[in-house]
């Protein structure tokens, strides 16, 4: 068809063109509202906008943003290396913001804007829980260390009390004196030893910890067997006792560590004594060793429950029949544990042999009690208490650190059952995000200046989060030299980022009960003797009786599963009299309400800013990867502040557990260990499936329905919490089997004690499960867990 050449001509006004845009991609809700601003003239942001972000979401298309998708956040871009950028729009909109974290000084997260991938850090201080709490003015501090508490375990003056009045001779008084100095006895001391020195009555014996519980029923013991050839005055009188003489006191013990130390007490106490012979029987060597110990003759034995049944039933050469003594040391912790069986089993078979009046050799038995004496000692009156003293107790008196067997002492236990009245305590409420680097802040401040701590204990909730903050903050160079024949070899190192100009060294070691017995003797052994500034990580092994010198600081980590468990562990110092301080981590929200359950005295709740700000006013010292080099390498941030040390070190933590699951090798710059990052994820999931075994009275305090998991896997260096979590079966055995880890006990044998934590092996007291939680509640609280967890996939990402 041939151009007619006509020509339409159109009027389009003197109006600009609207640009037709059509929206695809993203959600209906979205696009439904974008057509809806098109059309009523609303001035939206442009993709192509110079002054406005992309969006970076792949399920949306450019064109139109709508309003909505100014206030939700876009997903974070991943780079090639595993690391993650901050969407451009959220930096803009907190640089826009005067009241966010970091606006002004440039100090905050927002500094790392514009920055080459792999630089960013995580943001440590936005979106974090407001903490319900009004802290206190620290100018008050002043005033508290003016006017210092009076000790409430400390020794009496002379005056008050000497050990020679309660009915000791003058040859143990003066070794106590000399040998120990020992000046004066403490209160429970006072009053515990008259009535067992003079009396045949079954005692239950209740003070606070630190007390001096251990010599309390030692002493007595000692000398009513030294009575049988020693006179009050120290004078022999002709009859001859020695280790074959026979066994008149048994003590039993929830741990080896406690068997272990009170053997040393004992040990100590016996140098005046040398013919009184005592010995161990508690697992961890041959059973062939610990018979050729008995049949050489014992007088004192002290042993774990496990140990001691089975002995009773396969060992003829112990004979009970000389038996005068019965100890039940932490009885709380011997019930709590799953000891009742064995122990109904000890008192039945020691009540059954009947009681011998002289021995083999014609030695008469008249100074020493004529009939089997029972001395239970606990710090609480729980009801698991009340049935062992049932099984084992008969016409007892009852002993405390106050009174003596009447109605005032019984009334007084809850004022008994307290932390040291010297102690310090502190609650630290710090948000799960900040949890790793206000810890390493707390111990870096603590080892700032020369001599003010000397021996540091903290504690976590399983075995898992033990061995990951263990390899994590060690050194990375290990002497290579004799140290490797050693027990210690892998549970003592030297430690980093905690460290500075006056303390340039500083030990890190480890204790949990999933560790071999001499590798656990070993460890507590260097640690009790190091000379140097040293940290103990550890679980509630440690945190019953034993008594380490110079502990000067406690810290709770993960909080106890009951108050009774708070108060042993905080126990660990100012003990004897001597001054000590406790800081307990607690994450904002429900659980601040768990300060009012524990009613401390001499207490204070703080921040986590001012741990912060004095942990990181100087230079954070890295893992040395060069044997070779001189000097360590520093943390180096463009704003040397402190907050900015903090997320710097928070980023090179997490580049570090990157850079260790990079083809498998952790040789890298910034010290890698090719199985650190599995630890942090099996650490994460034990931390996860410990929270869930609070005891019921305490659960509404720590509920694992509010604990946010993408926070709390900050807290162990991982960028989003592991997947798999919650997720079937399989995923449940896998939590059980690596939530924590038990003890080996008696040749592996394992009991069940109820509760979500599973069994606890017999002899290691090491994660036990913890009083009051029945397996249905146990099971209810899992449940609800892995409820919680599948809620939050949208952490469980890859």
């Amino acid at each position: 068809m041939a151009d007619s050449g006509m020509l339409l001509n159109f009027d389009i006004g003197d109006e600009p063109l609207k640009r037709q845009v059509k929206y695809t991609g993203g959600r209906w809700r979205d696009r439904l509202n974008a057509q809806r601003n098109a059309k009523t003239g609303r001035s939206g942001p442009s993709s192509g906008s110079n002054d406005t972000p992309v969006n970076t979401d792949r399920r949306r298309s450019t064109g139109t943003a709508g309003a909505d998708d100014q206030q939700r956040p876009a997903k974070r871009q991943r780079t090639s290396d595993g690391s993650t950028i901050p969407p451009p729009h959220r930096a803009a909109a907190n640089s826009n913001n005067p009241g966010a974290h970091g606006a002004g000084d440039k100090t905050g997260p927002n500094r790392f804007a514009g920055k080459p991938p792999g630089s960013v850090t995580s943001r440590l201080f936005t979106s974090n829980p407001v903490a319900k709490t009004v802290f206190e003015d620290e100018s008050k501090d002043g005033a508290e260390d003016a006017e210092p508490a009076k000790p409430s375990n400390a020794p009496l003056s002379e005056e008050a009390a000497n050990f020679h009045a309660l009915g000791l001779s003058r040859r143990i008084a003066q070794h106590l004196s000399s040998k120990l100095e020992m000046k004066a006895p403490t209160s429970i001391q006072k009053n515990a030893i008259a009535p067992l020195v003079k009396d045949d009555t079954d005692a239950f014996l209740q003070a606070e910890t630190g007390s001096g519980k251990t010599l309390a029923y030692l002493l007595p013991i000692v000398q009513r067997i030294l009575a049988l050839s020693h006179d009050q005055d120290g004078n022999a009188t002709g009859v001859q006792i020695h280790r074959d003489s026979g066994l008149f006191a048994l003590i039993l013990a929830p741990t080896r560590e406690l068997c272990k130390q009170i053997a040393n007490v004992l040990e100590k106490l016996l140098r005046c004594t040398p013919w009184i012979v005592s010995a161990t029987v508690m697992g961890g060597e041959s059973k062939k060793a610990e018979k050729a110990r008995l049949r050489k003759g014992v007088n004192i034995l002290i042993a774990t429950p496990g140990r001691l049944a089975d002995h009773l039933d396969n060992t003829k050469v112990l004979d009970v029949g000389t038996v005068r003594w019965l100890v039940l040391d932490e009885g709380d912790r011997l019930m709590e544990l799953g000891f009742e069986e064995e122990l109904k089993s000890i008192v039945a078979k020691i009540r059954a042999e009947e009681l011998k009046t002289e021995n083999k050799d014609g030695v008469k038995f008249d100074v020493l009690p004529q009939r089997r004496v029972t001395v239970l000692c606990s710090a609480t009156m729980k009801m698991n208490v009340q049935k062992l003293g049932e099984i084992s107790l008969q016409d007892a008196i009852h002993v405390t650190a106050s009174k003596a067997d009447g109605d005032d002492a019984v009334e007084a236990n809850d004022a008994i059952f307290q932390a040291p009245a010297q102690l310090k305590q502190s609650f630290l409420i710090v948000p799960a995000k900040l949890r790793l680097v206000t810890l390493l802040a707390l111990l870096k401040s603590s080892f700032a200046r020369k001599g003010s701590v000397m021996k540091a204990i903290v504690f976590f909730s399983c075995t898992a989060s033990v061995d990951f903050h263990f390899d994590l903050i060690r050194s990375t160079t290990a002497k290579s030299s004799s140290d490797d024949k050693t027990h210690t070899v892998g549970t003592v190192a030297d430690a980093a980022y905690i460290t500075g100009p006056a303390n340039t060294t500083v030990k890190l070691s480890k204790l949990h009960g999933s560790l071999p017995q001499p590798v656990r003797t070993a460890t507590l052994a260097a640690y009790r003797d190091s000379k140097e500034p040293c940290v103990l990580l550890t679980t509630d092994i440690a945190s019953r009786g034993l008594d380490v010198p110079a502990v000067d600081l406690v810290i709770e980590y993960d909080p106890a599963f009951c108050v009774a468990d708070h108060v042993h562990r905080v126990g660990r110092t100012a003990r004897a009299g001597r001054n000590g301080k406790a800081v307990l981590f607690l994450q904002p929200g429900c659980e601040e309400g768990y300060i009012k359950l524990l009613n401390a005295t001499n207490s204070t709740t703080t921040s986590y800013e001012p741990i912060l700000q004095k942990g990181f006013i100087t230079p954070v010292v890295l893992p040395k990867d060069d044997p070779s080099a001189a000097e360590p390498p520093t943390l180096v941030t463009e704003k040397q502040s402190p907050n900015a040390r903090a997320e710097a070190l928070q980023l090179h933590i997490e580049q570090r557990l990157l850079a260790s699951d990079k083809e498998g090798t952790g040789s890298n710059s910034i010290g890698g260990n090719p199985k650190l990052l599995d630890a942090s994820r099996k650490a994460f999931r034990g931390q996860i499936a410990a929270y869930a075994t609070h005891v019921r009275e305490e659960r509404e305090h720590f509920d694992i329905a509010e604990l946010h998991l993408g926070h709390t896997a900050k807290s162990f260096g991982l960028r989003e919490a592991p997947g798999g979590i919650g997720m079937g079966p399989t995923a449940k055995r896998r939590i059980h089997k690596t939530g924590d880890k038990k003890g080996s006990g008696d040749g592996g044998k394992r009991a069940s004690t109820g509760g979500a934590r599973g069994g606890a092996g017999k002899d290691s007291d090491d994660e036990g499960a913890p009083g009051g939680v029945d397996a249905d509640a146990a099971r209810r609280m899992k449940m609800k867990m892995m409820a919680a967890m599948n809620a939050a996939s949208e952490f469980n990402i890859g």
